[in-house]
């Protein structure tokens, strides 16, 4: 039988280049060609899976990236995780969201399971002492995403995890709470850490002081 997959392209566009700025904008808005690619992975149809691996494959290899590692072996172990959940969960998606939306989530919450496991509230300590957010930096543009990426992944977990969250996916301290289990209190300092801390990084990776807007 004839598959209804067709093979398209520049469906996904993971920027590797740029600011990091959050990813929600692109991600909510519906991919066209989706409902094939839903229909046929329900059936089984084995091209609708591949036609999703490769539409939106790198979109959860750069969640991966970003969480839990740059190209390390955790983070690649974890991205063929999250397509087999994907693949094996797509007949609960519901179409109140883009499937590029519903993937995204999947893959956030997944990073965010594996980093539990880890070592979520051991890594550092998160004392209820409130700190000062610093006026939010600009990216500097000779900064490239990748480069962006393998910095970030030299905070401490628990940094890494609440700047990631709140920066770059949009969500709120209360929201970051609850998806981690962590205090408001502590999600609020962990960012401040974490900024402080990508501040002091960027600056030593460029040989000079970033702007502040």
């Amino acid at each position: 039988m004839k598959s209804g997959c067709k093979e398209k392209k520049n469906i996904n566009h993971c920027n590797k280049k740029g600011s990091y700025s959050s990813y929600k904008s692109v991600i909510n808005a519906m991919t066209r060609g989706e409902k094939e690619i839903i229909n046929g992975c329900k059936r089984g149809d084995q091209a609708c899976q591949e036609q999703l691996y490769k539409d939106y494959g790198p979109m959860i290899k750069a969640v991966c990236y970003r969480y839990v590692g740059y190209q390390t072996e955790e983070s690649k172990d974890l991205f063929h995780d999250i397509v087999i959940t994907v693949l094996t969960n797509i007949g609960s998606y519901k179409s109140t969201n883009s499937l590029r939306s519903w993937i995204y989530k999947v893959a956030v919450n997944k990073c965010i399971d594996f980093l539990r496991g880890q070592r979520l509230r051991r890594t550092e300590s998160t004392d209820d002492s409130p700190l000062e957010y610093a006026a939010p930096e600009r990216i500097p543009d000779a900064l490239t995403m990748d480069q962006l990426v393998q910095i970030i992944n030299t905070l401490p977990v628990n940094q890494k995890l609440t700047f990631n969250l709140y920066e770059v996916d949009g969500y709120s301290e209360p929201e970051i709470a609850k998806m981690t289990g962590l205090t408001p209190t502590n999600v609020r300092t962990l960012i401040s850490r974490a900024k402080q801390s990508l501040r002091k990084k960027i600056t030593a990776f460029l040989g000079k002081e970033i702007e502040i807007l």
